[in-house]
């Protein structure tokens, strides 16, 4: 395998994304460049990227993280969540194959942990089938994702939500209108950052320090919206009230895929369901643009209401023989 300097990898940001979109299963959005390079920037910065490129295979995106053991473990570039999947490309046998290959000859690590597999599909039996060459195969869970399909647009969507969802979606829309709720979209605008930073702090994760708010999590979605937004990829609404800001939905897309990234809304407007409304506008919106699959992300109570099904990841960890 062929290793890639971080900048020389952003550079083949196109390769990079032709090759998840040729695998199958796994988090698309996650594991591209968008959402790995701002990850690592922001939460392991003390890592040390190892990007491997085999020719007409694919790519392997691993991080050298030192365990507090001292032992070295090589992990997924992005360290947090375990959304992305750290291996990708056209021919998986070829490009497995060649990562053992690569491990076998690196003298200093001890664990390999691969998160953001499928667990189903040719991906996971492959990458067994060549790493139990080096090490001992153990799995653990990955996470849960809860995806929108708006292949059939917004109204199949709404049509398979159940009576009283929809009864409450028009109860709320009727009363923000009453009270002047508008929408506006900030997509391309250069304070995009700023306006939802200041609507954070006024929200219940803003008063409790979490959310964007927190130093990691703002380094994290300042360094995202900037680069999305350079790509011309963002996708971001603001709730206005009076003239004032009151709420935003933040998310990004790439290759008719849209990833939600963060809604809040101001404590003072917790009675208008700003929430459920800057989420309708957005599935509006982005079938309007074509987009077929809507990830929510994180699997959470209320995503449930909204999602058509949900995907999983599992954890291949390998330990050196």
């Amino acid at each position: 395998m062929i290793p890639l300097a971080a900048v020389a990898a952003e550079d083949r940001w196109a390769d990079l994304e032709a090759a998840v979109d040729a695998t199958s299963a796994i988090a698309p959005w996650c594991s591209g460049p968008d959402w790995v390079q701002p990850v690592s920037a922001a939460f392991a910065a003390d890592a040390t990227p190892i990007i491997l490129e085999q020719p007409g295979a694919g790519f392997a995106m691993l991080a050298r993280h030192q365990a507090a053991s001292g032992q070295d473990i090589l992990a997924g570039l992005e360290p947090l969540w375990g959304f992305a999947s750290p291996i990708f490309g056209s021919d998986l046998h070829c490009l497995a194959n060649a990562l053992a290959t690569w491990l076998t000859n690196q003298e200093t690590w001890s664990r390999l942990v691969l998160p953001g597999l499928p667990r189903e599909g040719q991906l996971l039996r492959t990458l067994a089938k060549h790493l139990t060459k080096v090490g001992q195969l153990g799995l653990a869970e990955g996470i849960t994702r809860q995806i929108v399909d708006l292949e059939q647009g917004q109204d199949a969507w709404l049509a398979r939500r159940p009576t009283s969802f929809r009864r409450n979606l028009r109860n709320a829309n009727r009363r923000a209108n009453r009270m002047g709720l508008s929408f506006e979209i900030i997509d391309d605008h250069d304070n995009v950052f700023d306006r939802v930073l200041a609507i954070e702090h006024q929200s219940w994760k803003g008063r409790v320090g979490e959310g964007i708010t927190s130093p990691e999590m703002g380094r994290f979605y300042q360094k995202l919206v900037a680069r999305l937004t350079r790509r011309q990829r963002l996708r971001a609404t603001i709730a206005i009230l009076d003239g004032e800001d009151v709420g935003y939905i933040l998310g990004g897309v790439r290759n008719r895929r849209y990833r939600g990234l963060q809604l809040s809304y101001t404590t003072q407007v917790r009675q208008l369901s700003v929430s459920h409304l800057l989420q309708f506008q957005e599935i509006n919106r982005l079938t309007g643009e074509g987009v077929r699959v809507y990830d929510m992300g994180m699997d959470m109570d209320y995503k449930r209401r909204w999602a058509d099904r949900s995907e999983s990841s599992i954890v291949l960890v390998v330990d050196r023989y």
